[in-house]
């Protein structure tokens, strides 16, 4: 890259020399529901240096930020002088996923776009409705449309922006049909709307697929999130600079990739699965397993999470059954962790969580001195607004304190000495002992009750998910979380299953965000700024990012031309790919990927051939000859990308490229009399893997693979399987 400056930020070190001096140090955070936690690590070779941990701040004025900037303030304080060493800070956050798990979310505007001949149609699929949250939590949202037939009325739009205020919307989304191909309107009524005071969100910005429905969805829960994201966003920035550190930001995102500041506050929805992705990936390097279950035990909820063949799923989530174009880890999230608080029935316990201890601003009766606690009553209460009021409290001298899965770990004497969430067992007693005069039963018996129902929940969620994923019923369970040294036991004991606890579990996802995230900055002096030069100046990003450990299809970036200096930047972010072992991956040769193809496709005394390579890919198959030809497309680093059967295997430039997928899915494409039923389709371009799979048209999937070969010069190949 000659004339071009490089600055990698990486998970490892790029050659042995920095590698033996041990690189620079990352800032890793990770916002949970009930502890923002921060770790300072050096990479390679691995070694914590510091940590913090401080109560996620539901409560302030600033939100859930203020426990970041408590966090940072103490783990630079613990740093010192080698806080100047620190060289990325990364961020990941369950604060989307608790949102929409405890419907703390406000009312959405959202506005459809649409024109003749389709009016009718695009009016129906923008109309979202109340989607369902939690119990007695929904997401609201208020509609309106506007007829572009005749262009943009933007005096109508503003209309429309005024009455989804005046009807208490807080945000807007906004969705027009064939918005993906001209989102100039959707972008014009998204400005109007932040003009006033109502952050906005387009769903061209969240899927360039075909979809009006998808689209409209995603957006509505993207705008849910966008007003606390925004003060989060700011929050952590400012923070940042306070310290003193002039370093880059970067953001996990719920599929383990990778955005920066801006982009998370754009798409905030893309960082749901966050959290669980941070824990999982630190889990697969530092545990290295084939077949696991991972279940990470927070405060608010629990992330239950399956590892087959060293990989975790990632799929597009579903809100109440509606599809979404949200990508994230396939985790399975339970309404009840460590900080879940019991609810009472006639009889009894009844029943514990959604809501948690921090999520009603109550501290654990656990936690609290004995003293706190003499001659404490118990009561039920509605935590927040909207809430059931059969949730457990107790009143003592030292004020009102909620009782939760914790108190009932501590009061039956099951947390190991020097775990995280060990507390007073007697301070517990007391506790369970107040509920148990409420309810003339043993406060005991209660506590067994109380951690029962939060490990039941879990344990339904655990063999669901097992048995989804397809992996054998004794693969080992993985305990993360600061509460997973109690109920991972409890849970094992049940189905005889082993349990992992990592080193460092309690932080472990603080430690992944620090460990997984990457950017790469490139810098040339530019006179011209045409497509052309930004397109290789993305592609020199790419590559570069890749070098630096980072996994094609999670890069994304972003180009800028500074015309007083002449320059044109290029900045990368990605991730190390969600499996075990990639934390070790350097590029490599291409006999080491034809190797990786071999074992990938297996064909006996088969050849395989090498069908194309691009910067970053290199597809292979079998003979032509063979009765059922198979593929591989595996990536610079060695992940296997794509391998199986196929009916066709495409690989070229452009149209030529379009032209040749085209053909190839009319002759993979099934005629069923009334329509036909499509191929699926694995699409490697740039940096990018795309699955054109789900496309609902055989335009849709091939406008997706255009937009996709448009962006780049360079070769596109493409697997097509029935």
């Amino acid at each position: 890259m000659s004339g071009t400056e490089a600055v990698a930020l990486a998970t490892r070190a790029a050659d042995s020399a920095v590698a033996e001096a041990g690189g620079g140090l990352r800032i890793g955070i990770d916002v949970g529901g009930t502890f923002t936690k921060a770790v300072a690590i050096r990479p390679v070779p691995f070694e914590l240096i510091a940590e913090a941990v401080v109560p996620t701040s539901h409560e302030h004025g600033f939100g859930v930020t203020a426990g970041v900037a408590a966090a940072l303030e103490q783990l630079l304080g613990g740093l010192g002088e080698r806080a100047a060493e620190v060289e990325l800070v990364a961020f990941s956050t369950t604060q989307a996923m608790n949102a929409l798990l405890e419907g703390d979310v406000p009312r959405v505007g959202v506005i459809g776009l649409g024109a003749k001949p389709d009016l009718r149609k695009s009016r129906k699929r923008t109309k979202v409705g109340t989607v369902g949250l939690a119990p007695g939590r929904d997401l609201e949202t208020e509609h309106a449309f506007l007829d572009l037939t005749r262009g943009l009325d933007e005096g109508a739009a503003r209309a429309a922006v005024e009455r989804l205020a005046a009807a208490g919307c807080e945000a807007v989304a906004v969705s027009g049909a064939f918005a993906v191909e001209a989102p100039e309107h959707e972008l014009r009524v998204a400005e109007l709307a932040a003009a006033a005071g109502l952050p906005a969100c387009c769903g061209h910005q969240l899927s360039g697929a075909y979809g009006l429905e998808t689209r409209t969805v995603s957006a509505t829960v993207n705008a849910a999130i966008l007003p606390a994201i925004e003060r989060t966003a700011g929050v952590v920035e400012e923070s940042i600079a306070e310290s003193g550190l002039d370093v880059p930001l970067l953001v996990l995102r719920g599929d383990a990739g990778a955005m920066d500041i801006e982009a998370f506050r754009r798409r905030p929805s893309f960082t749901v699965g966050s959290g669980p992705a941070a824990g999982v990936a630190a889990a697969l390097h530092q545990v290295g397993v084939a077949d696991a279950v991972v279940v990470e035990v927070g405060g608010t909820s629990t992330n239950v999470s399956v590892v087959s063949g060293g990989r975790p799923l990632v799929r597009s989530i579903k809100v109440m059954g509606r599809p979404t174009a949200i990508r994230s880890i396939d985790s399975w999230v339970v309404g009840v962790a460590g900080g879940s608080i019991v609810r009472l029935g006639r009889r009894g316990v009844s029943g514990i969580g959604p809501r948690s201890a921090h999520g009603a601003g109550l501290p654990y009766a656990c936690f609290a001195a004995p003293s706190d606690l003499a001659g404490c009553r118990a009561a039920t209460v509605a935590p927040l607004p909207g809430d059931r009021d059969d949730y457990a409290v107790v009143d003592g001298p030292g004020g009102r304190f909620a009782v939760t899965a914790t108190c009932a770990a501590n009061a039956l004497g099951v947390v190991p000495a020097g775990a995280h969430c060990a507390a007073s067992r007697d301070a517990a007693l007391a506790a369970f002992a107040a509920l148990g005069e409420r309810r003339r039963s043993d406060g005991a018996a209660m506590a067994r009750a109380a951690l029962d129902a939060a490990v039941e929940q879990i344990e339904v969620t655990v063999r669901e998910a097992v048995r989804s994923a397809g992996v054998g019923g004794d693969s080992p369970i993985i305990a993360l979380g600061g509460a997973g040294e109690v109920i991972v036991p409890e849970l094992c004991g049940r189905g005889r299953r082993r349990f992992v606890t990592p080193e460092h579990a309690e932080v472990l996802a603080s430690v992944g965000a620090a460990m997984t995230l990457i950017r790469v900055e490139l810098e040339r002096s530019a006179r011209a700024t045409g497509p052309d030069e930004r397109r290789r100046l993305v592609a020199e990003a790419e590559l570069a990012c890749v070098e630096a450990g980072a996994a094609p299809g999670t890069i994304t970036v972003e180009t800028a031309y500074d015309a007083e200096a002449g320059i044109l930047r290029a900045i990368a972010v990605g991730a190390v790919a969600l499996e075990s072992g990639a934390a070790d991956r350097s590029p490599l040769e291409a006999t080491e990927l034809r190797d990786i193809a071999v074992a990938a496709l297996r064909p006996g005394d088969g050849a395989i051939e090498a069908i194309a390579e691009t910067d970053l890919f290199s597809a292979y198959a079998t003979a032509r000859g063979g009765p059922e030809r198979r593929a591989a497309i595996v990536d610079r680093l060695g992940g296997v990308v794509f391998a199986g059967p196929v009916t066709a295997l495409v690989s070229d430039r452009g149209e030529a490229f379009a032209d040749e997928l085209a053909a190839a899915v009319d002759a993979s494409s099934l005629n069923l009399g009334l329509g036909s039923l499509l191929p699926r389709v694995t699409m490697a371009c740039g940096s990018q893997v795309l699955d054109l799979s789900d496309a609902r048209s055989r335009d849709d999937l091939l406008a997706a693979a255009r937009a996709a070969v448009a962006a780049t010069d360079g070769i596109a190949v493409a697997a097509v399987r029935r």
